[in-house]
């Protein structure tokens, strides 16, 4: 045998040796015949990015390397490593190529706990549940009372029914990883979720209130239980387990749900992954910064500043949602304050103790009430202790929110200016007209004064000046802006 023979001999086994790990390739990325279960390119995209931000580490690319050559079947349960975190199953997700980016695969891996499960959300192990006739929405929260309230208010100002289900991560890579995947327009269930606290459907219909002390504790913040269900049974909320995507009672399974509604940057990824799971709507509030922009529905303030685009819609205040509880009924015409804290544009000193006295002496003939927040120091609400009030709540004590009975009952509100939440609520409900006070600031133009001076000039507000006659102001219709949105 000559030398040439002998290397092309060598090279034929090469070849067939690099047509074989191929082939193997292949195979694991044919699952059932022709559907894809990820786009080959992605596959490398998503590999160069986990390696230059650090996502992965060599280790878990050799356990998926070590499971691809072991793989021989389509339907064969895949398990990695991720981040550290527990065992993951890979499943693959079609979305019949709906609501997603355009050039995207139309198939998505999904990592989620619990035994593989191939069968359709309407198998006879998971019977679909009766169908609601009025639309229905599931709120991500990030447990943030802010960000769950206007989740909340934009339910309730569209008239859907909703549930509230936590959303979290086990630790802050997982939540970098978000980011970079959503850039590739890759989703995965790298997150935690909970409904209500305990995997139990509660469907809170149309007359749930935001300020109801029970709504606004159905959100479990221990993370550590997010995925344990009643009885013990490892459920995650109404999917992905191995209680077939329903409940732990059955009632209900994300299909159910018209629309996905999240508020803050832990609940995005997740909005995205689920939306484009069950082909339903995805409505962001706030301007999600970091994220692709890709969304069904944007709702953002004014004051983020946010770049014009077909699906943003911009709203000069927060969405809020305000009912009276009951909790203040005055006796003559009355003032109320609302009292914030400090934050990173403002300080909150002896200005707002004068600011208060002032008006005090002007509206003398009123009576006044005080409510504070869970960030008004303690000084200064045993200063604001000293003065006398025919109602006030120290929330340092009393964990109550009467902002809808001052909105409801009183002639004037006076908000401490640090607070965008609490002045939107005021400019858009109830009656009473909306007064803002100054606090000692940290820099000479913040974000609060773009928002403010909109409101101001448009009349939803005004700035208190000492000796000043005020005006009164109008309400925002914040119900009108939300039903002309088309979802």
């Amino acid at each position: 045998m000559d030398t040439q023979t002998l290397e092309d001999g060598l090279m034929a086994r090469q070849i067939s040796r690099g047509e074989s790990k191929r082939r193997v390739v292949r195979n694991l990325s044919a699952l059932q015949g022709s559907r894809l279960f990820v786009k080959e390119q992605s596959v490398v995209n998503l590999g160069s990015a986990a390696r230059e931000g650090k996502i992965l580490n060599r280790e878990n690319f050799v356990a998926i390397a070590a499971a691809a050559r072991a793989s021989k079947n389509s339907d064969f349960k895949n398990f990695i490593s991720f981040c550290g975190g527990s065992s993951c199953a890979l499943r693959r997700e079609s979305f019949r190529g709906k609501n997603l980016r355009s050039g995207a695969s139309s198939c998505v891996c999904r990592a989620g706990g619990g035994p593989l499960n191939f069968n359709s959300e309407n198998s006879a192990a998971n019977p679909p549940a009766a169908k609601n006739p009025h639309r229905k929405a599931l709120i991500l929260s990030d447990g943030r009372k802010g960000h769950e309230n206007q989740s909340i208010a934009f339910c309730e100002l569209r008239g859907l029914g909703f549930c509230l289900c936590k959303i979290a991560y086990a630790n802050k890579l997982l939540k970098l990883c978000s980011y970079a995947l959503d850039f590739f327009g890759l989703y995965f269930k790298i997150f935690k979720c909970d409904l209500c606290g305990n995997g139990t459907a509660a469907d809170r219909k149309n007359g749930s209130n935001l300020n109801n002390p029970a709504l606004n504790s159905l959100v479990a913040s221990d993370s550590a239980n997010l995925d344990a269900a009643p009885n013990g049974a490892n459920s995650d909320a109404v999917s992905d387990s191995a209680n077939l995507d329903a409940t732990s009672d059955r009632n209900l399974n994300f299909a159910d749900f018209d629309l996905f509604v999240g508020a803050g940057s832990t609940t995005y990824y997740a909005l995205k992954f689920y939306a484009r799971r069950y082909a339903k709507s995805s409505i962001a509030l706030m301007y999600p910064k970091g994220y692709r922009k890709d969304f069904s529905v944007i709702i953002a303030g004014a004051h983020d500043r946010p770049k014009p685009r077909a699906n943003l819609k911009i709203s000069p205040v927060s969405l809020s949602f305000s009912r009276p509880q009951g909790l203040y009924k005055p006796q003559r015409k009355s003032i109320g304050f609302i009292i914030g804290g400090p934050n990173s544009c403002f300080e909150l000193g002896d200005e707002i103790l004068k600011q208060i006295e002032g008006i005090r002496a002007q509206f003398a003939d009123c009576e006044f009430a005080l409510t504070t927040s869970p960030r008004t120091p303690r000084a200064t609400e045993s200063a604001l202790e000293k003065l006398s009030w025919d109602y006030s709540v120290i929330y340092g004590r009393e964990h109550v929110n009467p902002i809808g009975d001052f909105l409801a009952q009183c002639e004037w509100v006076f908000i401490s200016e640090d607070s965008v939440s609490m002045i939107s609520e005021a400019a858009s409900n109830g009656s009473a007209s909306v007064a803002i006070l100054s606090l000692k600031r940290k820099d000479a133009h913040n974000k609060f004064d773009d928002f403010i001076s909109a409101l101001v000039s448009t009349g939803y507000a005004r700035r208190y000046s000492e000796g000043a006659k005020l005006k009164k102001t109008a309400k925002y219709d914040l119900k009108a802006f939300v039903r002309e949105i088309k979802i």
